[in-house]
């Protein structure tokens, strides 16, 4: 909730404080993308299926 009555502070550079605006769709799938994958990253370690995991990228990055 913004203050009607609040005046954006303008900093040295030029940059303007802008309150209250829309958070891009961009972040909000950021968010949850790192949100899946702590999850998938979790439950992978937990079942051990981790150095499968790391198998799998030595393979795809072509490192021994």
């Amino acid at each position: 909730m913004t203050d009607p009555g609040h005046e954006p502070h303008v900093y040295p550079s030029g940059v303007q404080e802008n309150h209250g605006g829309k958070v891009p769709v961009v972040l909000k799938l950021t968010y949850v993308g790192f949100v899946l994958f702590g999850i998938l990253y979790f439950v992978l370690q937990r079942s051990g299926g981790s150095s499968s995991l790391v198998e799998m990228y030595n393979r795809l990055t072509g490192a021994k």
